[in-house]
């Protein structure tokens, strides 16, 4: 069933909120080697301006549906972009580190409010599961194209040579955006009642943000200061907090249905294997493309728009492969995603061959990255539905926001683990691929163990 023009833009209005965070999460990968450059960052500086953007986001996220229902759905919505418009004002126009982390965690926080409301506000307009499929199918292209376009614009932005510190455009172009978006909104989409009476706390939000910053800190900053003892004291400490944390929820969980995480649903073996299957993989996406954007610009000294085009190509080759493989997943989901892990693996060993010659040929970084975009597009879209395939109908909403946030938590450890690894080694040596960098190389070989790892899950379950 097609949608009238009406329909389908309003759909691209609730569509502006995961338009926005996904080209900002994606956009500031080829970008930060400028970033770091032009305001004489060391690399750990680096890593907390992408990981405090997802952190903001993830503490947010497991309080954003009930914060919809007791502010209204479009109200929230509304609030979410103006605070992303705001906060992209500040990272542009900031003048040293410290406001641009302030600028990146708002907007994170604005995200992880605007992004939910605008999914629900979809499913609640579109009653007829018809209807409501493809509004959801142009919501996740939409989500697709913003990735794409991100890696692309992140490279050519900071190339402009007509401006001084060209990539604060990477924030800057968010502004008419968001206003543009704030405006149609207000005056089209239909105003959403308060479903239901929640009781909002803010704590839980909390609980997050510090359980993230004490497993995120000491591993980005350990390696730097050579592991001393208060990091190591710090990872104590949060081991103690999360089990605290989750004897808490138990206890909730037993008592009330008002608790975070439902507890029934580590029952299921196929989801505790989805979440385990995401956790690897997760590890290796983001970074991927942070070490891939580093190497390129900083060792192979490629230019920000040539690495962004490199990029753009990986993205290609994730849309289309994520187009086909729908048709097949209904029967044969394990299989396919099992040769995507495989062309991903296989894509993650050429790099390992060719990206280790002094010149490099940029018609084979093209075709090595569109390879490697195959497997993503087709790894990425099963990874969620085959975690919560078996979950009862009503334990949907909170498994899905359990895989959530464990994929925010992935991406985290990932940039500071896997990222942190390619940082941290760049001066040790590398005696087993003599011709690669050092740093690169050990950074793939670990990625290439996490996907196995995700290929023996998936077998498993």
């Amino acid at each position: 069933m097609s949608l009238k023009i009406k329909e389908i833009f309003t759909v691209f209005i609730l569509s502006i909120g995961i338009f926005l965070f996904v080209i900002d999460l994606f956009i500031i990968n080829v970008s930060l080697p400028t970033i770091q450059k032009t305001l004489s960052l060391n690399n750990h500086q680096s890593q907390w301006i992408i990981i405090l953007y997802i952190i903001g986001y993830t503490s947010v996220l497991i309080n954003a549906g009930k914060a919809g229902a007791f502010f209204g759905y479009k109200k929230l919505y509304v609030m979410g972009i103006l605070g992303f418009t705001f906060a992209s004002l500040v990272c542009g126009l900031s003048t040293n580190f410290y406001i641009l982390l302030i600028g990146r965690f708002l907007q994170g926080i604005s995200s992880g409010f605007m992004v939910p409301q605008g999914l629900t506000l979809i499913i609640q307009l579109f009653e007829k599961e018809e209807k409501k499929a493809v509004a959801l199918g142009i919501y996740g292209s939409i989500a697709g194209v913003a990735s794409v376009l991100g890696q692309l614009l992140g490279g050519l932005l900071p190339d402009i040579t007509l401006l001084n510190e060209s990539w604060r455009l990477i924030f800057l172009i968010n502004i008419p955006l968001g206003c543009v978006a704030v405006l149609i909104a207000q005056l089209k989409i239909s105003k959403s009642e308060i479903v239901e009476k929640v009781k909002l706390s803010f704590l839980p939000m909390i609980q997050v943000f510090i359980l993230l910053i004490g497993l995120i800190y000491p591993l980005i900053i350990g390696p730097e200061l050579d592991l001393p003892f208060w990091c190591i004291g710090l990872l104590i400490v949060f081991v103690i907090l999360i089990i605290l944390f989750l004897k808490n929820e138990k206890e909730q969980s037993d008592k009330t249905q008002s608790a975070l995480i439902n507890f029934k649903l580590f029952k299921n073996k196929v989801f505790n294997f989805g979440l385990f299957a995401a956790l690897a993989y997760y590890m290796v996406q983001d970074a991927y493309f942070i070490v891939n954007a580093n190497y390129l610009q900083n060792f192979k000294h490629l230019s920000p728009t040539t690495t962004g085009i490199a990029f753009f190509y990986q993205g290609i080759g994730y849309v289309l492969a994520s187009l086909i493989v729908g048709k097949y997943v209904q029967n044969h989901a394990k299989n396919v995603l099992l040769i995507g892990l495989s062309i991903m693996i296989i894509g993650l060993f050429f790099h390992l061959l060719l990206l280790n010659h002094d010149h490099l040929n940029l018609y084979y970084i093209h075709v090595l990255f569109f390879f490697y975009g195959l497997g993503c597009g087709t790894v990425l879209p099963l990874l969620m539905t085959s975690a919560l395939k078996d979950i009862p109908k009503n334990l949907i909403g909170v498994g899905s926001a359990i895989y959530l946030t464990v994929q925010q938590i992935s991406i985290c450890l990932g940039i500071a683990i896997v990222v942190g690894i390619y940082f941290q080694s760049n001066h040790l040596p590398f005696y087993v691929l003599q011709n690669l960098s050092t740093a690169y190389g050990l950074v793939i070989i670990v990625s290439i163990a996490l996907l196995l790892v995700v290929a023996g899950l998936t077998c498993k379950n």
